[in-house]
């Protein structure tokens, strides 16, 4: 819900900008594809969306947009989504590393024959890369839920409506280190610990204090560097660009 893209196939985007305002609309197919990915679905552009964006200094990024999404679920066709999202964004390089942080909301406006359901979600989010090599990094949740239990799941609990709405919280804290680098190659090792909050009617599904943990090992291509786009025209130098969360 707090995405503004979408993944359907067939979409026109047109915008304008003055100074450090973007206004962007778009026209699309609402559908999502099917599980057959390797060909296109050729449906109408029954959809539409709009996003203004700020961006004051280098520092700061914010925007908001709205879309409406006609029918997206295959599994349920006569279900239109009307999603709202905001969110404010902040990037300041460092001398070794540098701090990105974001703070998002949105919110899905379902609407079928007989149901309407508000859903929000909200995350807040920071990496720090400092020396180097090492990564702090938080990510704090809390989603609406309405397709969180099955019918047997219901049935136990004794819940008698098809679609109940759960606010659910994930709180992340964690840390990386980059243990080998080249080029090209980036790879590091890392850990993060995750705490969960719920209404209590779940305990007897996901118990009364749920937590998970974590040790992964992490490849990706390297940073870009100053000077490294050798075939830019003129010369041209790309600036690194700022690290999201590992």
């Amino acid at each position: 819900m707090q995405d503004s893209t979408h993944i359907s196939f067939g979409v026109l985007t047109t915008g304008i900008t003055y100074r450090g305002f973007k206004l962007e609309g778009s026209i699309f197919n609402g559908h999502e594809p099917d599980e057959n990915r390797y060909n296109f679905d050729a449906n109408r552009w029954n959809s539409r969306s709009a996003r203004l964006s700020y961006e004051p200094n280098n520092n700061w990024s914010m925007q908001v947009s709205y879309g409406f999404l006609r029918s997206p679920e295959a599994s349920e066709p006569t279900t239109d989504i009307r999603r709202v999202t905001a969110s404010v964004q902040y990037n300041k390089p460092l001398k070794r590393g540098n701090w990105a942080s974001a703070f998002i909301w949105g919110r899905n406006h379902t609407s079928s024959p007989g149901e309407v359901h508000n859903l929000n979600g909200y995350t807040a989010e920071s990496t720090v890369n400092f020396l180097d090599k090492n990564y702090l990094y938080t990510r704090l949740e809390l989603v609406d839920k309405n397709e969180l239990l099955r019918a047997s799941d219901r049935a136990l609990l004794g819940i008698k409506d098809n679609h109940p709405s759960f606010r659910i919280g994930a709180y992340t804290f964690g840390g990386v280190r980059d243990i080998w680098n080249t080029r090209k190659v980036s790879m590091a090792i890392g850990s993060d610990l995750t705490f969960y909050s719920k209404p209590s009617v779940l305990d007897r599904l996901y118990g009364n204090n749920p937590l998970s943990w974590r040790l992964f090992l992490r490849l990706r291509p390297s940073k870009m560097e100053m000077g490294q786009m050798h075939g830019m025209h003129g010369g041209m130098n790309m600036p690194t660009n700022p690290p999201t969360k590992p």
